[in-house]
C-alpha cells in the first residue's frame, strides 16, 4: 500500500503543485487589483472633493511670490498655502482680476482642474473625474471674462507640464456632468 501512495504521489505532486502555484498568482493579483481600484476610488473622491473657498477668491490667504526656476522644476510646481492651485497660476488671475471677484473666481476654479490634469491623472476613472470638475469650471467661466487658453498656458506653461497634460489625455474616455453647481463659490 505504501508503494501505491508513493507511485500516486509522484504522479500527483506536479499537478498539484501546478495547482497551488497558480492559485497563489491570482491571490496575488487579485489583491493587487482590489488595491488598484481602492487607490483610485479615493483619488476620485479627492478630486471630486477639492473645491476653492472665498478665502481664496478674497486673497485672504494669498501666497509669497514663488521662485520661478524652483516652481517650473517640478511638475506640481509650488503650492505654499496649500489651497490647489499653484502659486504662480493664482498670483497671476489676482494680478489680471483685481477688481472682478466673479472672473478671479471662475478662473481660479478652472486652473484648479486645469492642474488636476497633472498631478491627478493615473487612470481612465482619475481622467473622468478631473474631466467632469474641468467642465464644471469651463461652465463658471463661460460667464467671467477670462480668456480658457490664456488660462491653460498658465498651468501648462513648461514642456514637462505640456507633455504631461497631452499623456493624461491618453485616458480619455465619455464622461457626464459633475453633480453639483457649475460655480465652487457664487460670487456677485
Amino acid at each position: 500500500m505504501k508503494e501505491f501512495l508513493r507511485s500516486v504521489w509522484r504522479w500527483a505532486r506536479w499537478p498539484v503543485l501546478v495547482l497551488g502555484f497558480l492559485y497563489a498568482v491570482l491571490v496575488g493579483f487579485r489583491t493587487f487589483m482590489l488595491f488598484d481600484e481602492e487607490k483610485t476610488a479615493e483619488a476620485v473622491a479627492q478630486i471630486h472633493a477639492q473645491k476653492i473657498t472665498l478665502a481664496d477668491i478674497t486673497g485672504q490667504n494669498l501666497p509669497p511670490v514663488p521662485d520661478q526656476a524652483e516652481n517650473d522644476a517640478t511638475l506640481a510646481g509650488i503650492d505654499k498655502n496649500n489651497n490647489g492651485i499653484r502659486d504662480d497660476a493664482e498670483l497671476a488671475i489676482f494680478k489680471k482680476y483685481p477688481n472682478d471677484k466673479k472672473t478671479r473666481a471662475a478662473a481660479l476654479q478652472y486652473v484648479t482642474t486645469e492642474q488636476m490634469y497633472l498631478t491627478k491623472v493615473f487612470n481612465t476613472e482619475t481622467w473622468k473625474a478631473v474631466a467632469e470638475e474641468n467642465g464644471r469650471a469651463g461652465l463658471c467661466l463661460l460667464d467671467s471674462k477670462a480668456d480658457w487658453e490664456e488660462l491653460k498656458s498658465l498651468v501648462s506653461n513648461t514642456q514637462l507640464r505640456k507633455n504631461t497634460r497631452t499623456k493624461a489625455f491618453e485616458f480619455i474616455t465619455s464622461h457626464g456632468d459633475a453633480e453639483g453647481t457649475t460655480c465652487d463659490v457664487l460670487v456677485f
